[in-house]
C-alpha cells in the first residue's frame, strides 16, 4: 500500500471518500501519535523578575487584568472571557472572524490583525494559566495580597537558558494523539486522472503524489513485457521521465516489488521468485 498522508479522522475520512469515489482501493489504519517539546522557563516572583527585566508591559497588563477580574466570575469560562475582555474588548468579534470566508474576504492589513489577536489571545490565557495554579487563585475569591507580587512563569528560548540559575525551570511536554493513515494500493494509482476536481484544488500535493505514482504504474499495463524478465528490470521499469518543458521525474525502483505484487493482485503479472512474467 502507498501511504497518502496522517490526518485527524474528520479529513481522513474525507480524503478516503473522494478516492473511493474515483474507484481507488483505499485503506484507513488509525494510530497514537506523539509530538514532543523542550521548554524551559523562569519561575519566581514577578518583584524578581522584574529586577532582571523579564516582566514586559505585556506581562503586566495580564496580571494587572486577572487582578480586576478574578473576583468578578463565577466560573472559568466566565473568568476567561472577563480576563479577556479587560486585554482587548475586541476579541470576540476578531476570534469570530477567524472563519474561512471571512479571512479570504477580509485585506491583508485586517487578517495580519486578526491573527495577532489570535496569538495574543493564547500567550495571555497561557500566561494566566501558570499565574492562577502558581498563586492558588480561586474563581470569584478576593486574591487578597497573592497578586501584588505573585509568583510567575517567563518562557525562555532553551538554548538561553543558563543551567545555573535557581529560577530556571525545564519541561520536557509530550502530547499524545491519535491519527488516521490514509494509503492506496499501488495499482489503483492509475485511476488518478478520475479524482474529483475539488480534490485536486484542495489536497494539490497529495494528487501530485499519486500522479507520480498512477504515470508509473499506468505505463507499466499499457506496455508490458513480453515473456519473462527479473526483477532488476522491472525496477528499471519504474523510473519514469514525463513531459517536455515541464517534467516529473519518477524513480520507483526501490519499491518496485511493491508495485509488482499490487499489479499481481490485480491479475496482470505472475511472480515467481526473481522472475515476473506478464499475462497476456
Amino acid at each position: 500500500m502507498f501511504k497518502l498522508g496522517e490526518y485527524y479522522e474528520e479529513e481522513a475520512t474525507r480524503v478516503a471518500n473522494y478516492l473511493r469515489d474515483a474507484g481507488f482501493k483505499v485503506d484507513v489504519k488509525g494510530l497514537v501519535t506523539a509530538q514532543s517539546e523542550f521548554v524551559a522557563f523562569l519561575q519566581g516572583k514577578a518583584s524578581e523578575l522584574r529586577e532582571r527585566g523579564k516582566i514586559s508591559d505585556k506581562h503586566e497588563k495580564f496580571i494587572s487584568a486577572m487582578k480586576t477580574v478574578l473576583e468578578k466570575a463565577s466560573n472559568d469560562e466566565e473568568l476567561r472571557d472577563l480576563y479577556l475582555t479587560e486585554l482587548d474588548p475586541d476579541w470576540r468579534t476578531k476570534r469570530d472572524r477567524m472563519n474561512e470566508k471571512d479571512l479570504e474576504e477580509a485585506d491583508e492589513k485586517t487578517r495580519d490583525e486578526i491573527f495577532e489577536s489570535l496569538a495574543y489571545s493564547i500567550v495571555a490565557m497561557d500566561f494566566a494559566k501558570d499565574l492562577y495554579n502558581l498563586n492558588n487563585l480561586k474563581v470569584g475569591e478576593p486574591a487578597g495580597d497573592r497578586l501584588d507580587d505573585p509568583v510567575a512563569n517567563i518562557y525562555i528560548k532553551p538554548q538561553e537558558a543558563d543551567p545555573e540559575d535557581p529560577l530556571l525551570n525545564e519541561r520536557l511536554e509530550v502530547d499524545l494523539e491519535k491519527m488516521y493513515v490514509v494509503s492506496i494500493d499501488e495499482s489503483s494509482s492509475a485511476l488518478f486522472r478520475d479524482i474529483d476536481e475539488d480534490f485536486q484544488e484542495n489536497y494539490y500535493q497529495e494528487y501530485q503524489l499519486i500522479t507520480a505514482l498512477g504515470l508509473v504504474v499506468e505505463d507499466l499495463l499499457e506496455c508490458p513485457e513480453k515473456g519473462k524478465m527479473d526483477i532488476e528490470d522491472f525496477a528499471e521499469r519504474c523510473i519514469l521521465d514525463v513531459g517536455s518543458r515541464f517534467t516529473m521525474s519518477v524513480d520507483a525502483s526501490l519499491v518496485a516489488e511493491e508495485i509488482a505484487r499490487s499489479l499481481e493482485k490485480r491479475g496482470m503479472l505472475k511472480i515467481k521468485g526473481n522472475t515476473i512474467k506478464w499475462k497476456a
